[in-house]
């Protein structure tokens, strides 16, 4: 199955005229047009995207070797390029883009190409910064005619406090972040996550578990010497690229590191609470507020959601409702911050409109000497295309401007001065080439191709006009 898709003139057109508002929109609000290859390094979107997309990309290696891959998303080819230097100029720097992007869906779809049209802020950051991305986000939708949708927020740093606020370390706690989708999908959520982390040790059972926390409570050269102790008869060179002091490092960070198997208990259960705790936003910022005391967490851990909440406040969404929900999980782990989704309950199957959040870690991720707040968006514009109206963009039509120019017997010659004319006109004007066709079948041809006016030109100039 191919991962590209066909478009018929009408969708294209309606797909132009939706991408030439959104173009509009953003440039008006200083956002800059920018393109970026459609075929990118895979290590790219590697580096911080997480395993969910990298599931999902379409990837090769090129002649030379070297992997590549259709770009999945905008925002790491954006990230390249203000590295790079191609982007520049004062901060910050507001940037637009549209293009195909390339996604395996699974199931029944299969391969996948969609148009993606978003916006990149580089170089701000703080709640004024998010709540205006946000904003442009949900106008954008409102500019077009797009109704019935909801904006769902959460943030990623404000869940990431709570759970360090547990005690949970760094390790785990991208672990529980990272696993929100889960909780949330799977009937059984809670047992697959518990199992996935039972894996990667962070649940241990047993002897291990009383090994781990031995060698917390024990000074570093205790524990040093333990571990040796350990892997003296295990290391015994067979250790791909990793020397046998690189191995020892690793375990015994992990052993001093690894969380309390009831600290992760309690993550796990705040975790799919979050999850639960969804809603309007002043009602279920309340309820918040309520669910971090329980765990003993200071409220303040709230702060920045608040922050964001206030300086949001400042837009006109139109009445757009503003729902919370701190479990939201976006798929892919370059987020720090504010993360939201633009849902619609039309849009079967991906109700995601498009939706963004801020990555301020992306920079030096991707290869940046230091980091650099960023924030960003994306549209699905197939999926917005779908919730517009059948006459959408009539008014941007040219179909009663247009004109089929009909040569009658021997007026050839006329019958493209008469074209040409039209066209320096700005007049949009098709040469019959069909030959001498009745009148009916004429009219029916021009209807078919959505022209308004049909001229018919003799042999002395002479041009007729009938108004279809």
């Amino acid at each position: 199955m191919q991962p590209v898709r066909d478009y018929a003139p009408a969708s294209w057109r309606r797909m132009v005229i939706i991408r030439q508002r959104l173009e509009r929109f953003l440039d008006r609000r200083g956002y800059g047009v920018v393109a970026t290859p459609v075929l990118e390094s895979t290590d790219l979107f590697l580096r911080k995207s997480g395993g969910e997309l990298a599931s999902r990309m379409y990837s090769f290696t090129d002649p030379s070797g070297h992997w590549q891959s259709l770009r999945p998303e905008f925002t790491s080819s954006v990230v390249r390029a203000f590295i790079d230097g191609t982007l520049s100029g004062p901060a910050p720097q507001r940037w637009q883009y549209c293009g195909p992007v390339f996604r395996y869906e699974g199931g029944g779809e299969g391969g996948m190409e969609f148009q993606q049209l978003g916006a990149e802020l580089l170089s701000a950051g703080g709640p004024a910064a998010d709540a205006e991305v946000v904003a442009l986000a949900s106008q954008g939708l409102s500019a077009l005619g797009v109704k019935g949708y909801n904006l769902r927020v959460g943030h990623v740093g404000v869940v990431s406090a709570m759970l360090a606020g547990l005690g949970l370390p760094e390790r785990a706690r991208v672990f529980v972040l990272g696993s929100l989708g889960a909780l949330r999908s799977r009937p059984d959520g809670m047992k697959q996550v518990r199992a996935r982390a039972a894996e990667l040790g962070l649940l241990d059972e047993g002897r291990r578990r009383a090994i781990t926390r031995i060698a917390q409570r024990m000074a570093p050269e205790d524990a040093e010497g333990m571990v040796k102790a350990f892997l003296a008869a295990g290391v015994d060179g067979h250790t791909g690229q990793r020397t046998s002091e690189e191995i020892f490092t690793r375990y015994l960070k992990k052993m001093q590191e690894a969380s309390v198997p009831e600290v992760m208990e309690r993550a796990l259960r705040l975790a799919a609470d979050l999850v639960e705790t969804t809603g309007p936003a002043a009602r279920t910022r309340s309820r918040l507020g309520k669910l971090v005391g329980s765990y003993g967490l200071d409220e303040a851990v709230l702060e920045p959601l608040d922050a964001f909440l206030q300086a949001l406040g400042h837009y006109d969404l139109k009445g757009v409702p503003v729902q919370l929900d701190l479990g939201l999980a976006r798929g892919i782990a370059y987020y720090t911050g504010v993360v939201f989704n633009l849902d619609h309950a039309r849009v079967s199957g991906a109700p995601a409109l498009g939706g963004g959040g801020r990555y301020d870690g992306l920079v030096t991720a991707l290869g940046g000497a230091k980091d650099v707040p960023a924030m960003g968006f994306a549209y699905s514009l197939e999926r917005v295309s779908a919730l517009l109206a059948a006459d959408f963009g009539a008014d941007d039509d040219e179909g009663a401007m247009r004109v089929l120019v009909v040569a009658l017997e021997g007026s050839q010659d006329e019958a493209v001065a008469t074209a040409e004319r039209l066209r320096a006109q700005g007049i949009p004007a098709e040469l019959d080439l069909g030959g001498l066709r009745t009148d009916t079948e004429t009219a029916r041809y021009a209807k078919a191709k959505g022209i308004g006016t049909v001229m018919r030109v003799g042999r002395d100039g002479d041009v007729a006009e009938t108004r279809l």
